[in-house]
């Protein structure tokens, strides 16, 4: 077997752990490094910590810099703690999703020496900052296995009415979540369909209020340590608000019911701007649901014409998503390649990559500055 460079995946919940779980496998000696965050850990389930094929280990995120040189190639979803220190190990970054552009495409990409991205889409945004190339997502190579769908199905049967059609709601977190809007109108769809639900991960960590939400009703609700594909496996229907689980839906070829919240204040935000996805093409995305009582008439439209809806976003779809059922290979070579040289930042790029260090150091000082300040008053 060739050499294969010393990985490690660093994140600091179940998501990101799920999210690259597969391709972590393909590469022995590879590890999964918890950027511990406060008491985030305890969010892990005992079945995500005990993982056979990806060693587990939890760091300080004050020591996150030891780890510089430890590893050829960091991989991460977002930027980890003092990431603006690292020299000797190379950063990869992989696309979590595809919703609130003015984060996802923002400068701290330039700390990347490449980019994984699902699609053209996001490669062509993200090359202004880094290296990029668009291999697909890996955890949706599962999606053509048979037996992934048929294992899924066997895994929830006890949850299905099998004389029911199932919805499925996967909203966002924070001021562009639909849960505290839509909460009691989902829990009526369950007079006529199952109703699955499955909060975002920072729902679960951060937003305690609305997580009793989505946890007090009699449905069957997920959390950050459950498999998404494995739940949109068994929808029929997929409802959601401003969630990069959207495109999770369009990529399974799922109708979408798309719940509208108040955008006044969020607009030109950090989460959601004039470009983004969600917004700017939102009519072609699904079914708008402009309240509440319009939801249970929405998803009856739903069952009536999906492959309208569906048809209606396979232009964007096909723009997204790099037409290939074997990511996890073009994500494995991409990194293989990375270690050997392939992937060389521009010279912009390098000057932007620059200035970014030298913002993220003096932002960290500041912080440390203000923080001596308060315990001296």
């Amino acid at each position: 077997m060739d050499k294969l460079p010393r990985i490690g995946f660093v994140g600091w919940n179940p998501f990101q752990f799920l999210h690259i779980q597969k391709l972590a496998s393909t590469f022995p000696g590879a590890c999964f490094v918890i950027e511990k965050r406060k008491d985030f850990i305890d969010e892990f389930s005992e079945e995500v910590l005990k993982n056979a094929d990806t060693p587990i280990m939890v760091w300080d995120r004050a020591k996150m810099p030891t780890l510089d040189g430890v590893f050829d190639i960091i991989v991460c979803q977002t930027p980890f703690s003092r990431i603006e220190t690292f020299e000797k190990s190379k950063i990869a970054m992989i696309q979590y999703g595809y919703a609130k552009e003015p984060h996802n495409y923002g400068p701290w990409r330039a700390f990347a020496d490449v980019c994984l991205t699902y699609g053209p889409y996001a490669a062509q945004r993200i090359e202004y900052f880094s290296p990029a190339v668009a291999v697909g997502n890996p955890r949706y190579d599962d999606w053509h296995s048979e037996a992934f769908h048929s294992n899924a199905k066997s895994k929830h049967a006890d949850k299905l009415n099998l004389d029911k059609k199932t919805v499925l709601y996967l909203p966002t977190w924070g001021d562009l979540s639909s849960v505290d809007q839509y909460m009691g109108a989902i829990y009526n769809l369950a007079e006529n369909y199952n109703v699955i639900t499955k909060m975002h991960h920072n729902t679960q960590l951060l937003e305690s209020d609305r997580k009793d939400k989505m946890v007090s009703g009699a449905i069957h609700n997920f959390g950050a340590n459950d498999d998404l594909l494995e739940l949109i496996a068994l929808a029929d229907f997929v409802i959601s608000d401003y969630s990069g689980a959207i495109f999770d839906a369009m990529y399974c070829k799922k109708p979408i019911a798309l719940l509208e919240v108040d955008l006044d204040d969020q607009m030109g935000g950090k989460k959601i701007d004039e470009f983004s996805l969600e917004y700017s093409r939102r009519a072609e995305l699904g079914l708008r649901i402009q309240g509440p009582d319009l939801l249970a008439a929405g998803i009856a439209e739903l069952d009536k014409h999906p492959e309208k809806y569906i048809s209606a976003y396979e232009p964007l779809r096909s723009e997204l998503f790099t037409d290939t059922q074997d990511s996890l290979s073009l994500a494995h070579d991409a990194l293989v390649k990375l270690w050997k040289g392939a992937f060389t930042p521009s010279q912009p790029q390098l000057y932007l990559r620059k200035e970014l260090k030298e913002f993220y150091t003096t932002k960290r000082q500041l912080a440390i500055a203000k923080k001596k300040q308060s315990v001296a008053k």
